[in-house]
């Protein structure tokens, strides 16, 4: 008897999302806000898997440029709190972002998805930690001299290409005294400190007001209205002068930030109006202070005949700019308030009128198991408030028959 070969069954095609590869791109053009990346999240475990990957996330901050602001660090004395300032249901859990126990770390500024803070008390390490995916990672401080006056540092990643390793940052800390400034910048590619970096010209102490990230340079504001530039690829330190008569004008209610791709923004409240400078670079290579903008607050200001509980000097104090320059956030009497520099609206942060340090924070979320529970009652919630909306308007028609 002779056998018949067997016919082999061609294995069946794999079908388009079988391909992790073509996964990404489709997740990479989903609109970045929470409730997007969480409802891919909820298909299978795989997508999850895929959507909370740190390569990933680097290559949807590529893609997208601007991460959506998520919400805010506020610090008091003792102790300090994150408030989501995104609508429902795109509101972030804050229970996903409790701080490091205050009473031994002080947050000194958010960029690129991660938070910096130093030792309390002194500088003795700095503690990079990444609220979304909880990583955190312990940097030491060499002991500093007896003649450093002022500090501060900041984080960065790399949010433009891929070349770095996953998960890669660094960190610039820079001190003052006597006169003289000197920086470093930490990778944790090599887990090491670079070479020190010492301006020679001689400047003011730097301040702890945020600094700004603008191209291959970093930028901190000095005490007494100057600003200070690291040059990370010439690795290079100098101050440089701020807008004219800057000091007299803002009295120090000012912010740095990027006014647009590669050019250093300053951002400057007197009384009622924003000012927003920008430092252009004419054809024959001068760099200049330009004035671009200027924004009415007036409405801030109290009613006539109406004295105010709490009133401060300034009446308007700028607390920060968000990662991607598109809000200024402003203490007034009312509370805090984001202010689209764009669209020219204001949204109320939190009445809290009196703070000592707030941070914003941005970032893509993908919401872990718990706080996907916490995103599906909140949808289901809206769902329902909008259907009870329609009945009792008469747009939600019941039919009914009858035997």
């Amino acid at each position: 008897m002779i056998s018949r070969p067997r016919r082999r069954v061609p294995a069946p095609p794999l079908l388009p999302l079988d391909d992790d590869d073509l996964l990404y791109e489709i997740f990479l053009r989903l609109p970045p806000n929470p409730t997007s990346l969480l409802r891919a999240s909820l298909v299978c475990t795989r997508w999850r898997r895929l959507l909370r990957d740190p390569g990933f996330l680097l290559r949807l901050r590529a893609f997208h440029r601007t991460p959506p602001v998520l919400g805010v660090f506020r610090i008091s004395q003792r102790s300090g709190r994150f408030v989501p300032v995104g609508e429902n249901p795109d509101r972030v859990p804050a229970a996903g972002f409790a701080l490091p126990d205050p009473t031994s770390w002080v947050l000194l500024g958010c960029r690129h998805g991660r938070a910096l803070l130093r030792s309390r008390p002194g500088w003795l390490q700095l503690l990079v930690w990444d609220p979304i995916t909880g990583h955190r990672r312990c940097v030491r401080l060499s002991r500093l001299g007896s003649h450093v006056k002022a500090c501060n540092a900041t984080v960065f990643g790399d949010p433009v290409g891929l070349a770095r390793r996953e998960g890669s940052f660094r960190v610039a800390f820079v001190f003052t005294g006597n006169g003289h400034a000197s920086t470093c910048v930490y990778s944790s590619d090599t887990g090491a400190w670079g070479r020190l970096i010492t301006a020679e010209v001689p400047c003011d102490d730097v301040s702890m007001e945020p600094s700004a990230l603008v191209g291959d340079a970093v930028y901190w504001l000095l005490d007494k209205g100057g600003i200070l530039q690291l040059h990370l690829g010439k690795e290079s330190l100098a101050p440089m002068d701020p807008p004219p008569q800057a000091q007299s004008l803002y009295h120090g209610n000012v912010q740095l930030m990027e006014a647009e791709a590669g050019v250093l923004g300053f951002a400057g409240v007197k009384d009622y109006i924003l000012h927003l400078w920008a430092r252009e670079v004419s054809g024959d290579g001068t760099a200049n202070w330009v004035l671009r903008t200027a924004i009415y607050l007036g409405g801030f200001s109290p009613q006539p005949g109406v004295t105010p509980r709490i009133m401060f000097v300034p009446p308007i104090k700028i607390l920060g700019v968000d990662e991607g320059d598109n809000f200024a956030f402003l203490r007034t009497i009312f509370g805090i308030f984001m202010l689209s520099l764009d669209a020219m609206v204001l949204k109320t942060v939190s009445d809290v009128k009196l703070m000592e340090l707030f941070h914003p924070y941005s970032s893509f979320y993908v919401a872990g198991k718990l706080a996907s529970i916490y995103f599906i009652l909140v949808w289901l919630l809206v769902k329902c408030v909008y259907a009870l909306h329609d009945i009792c308007h008469g747009d939600f028609k019941l039919s009914s028959t009858r035997n």
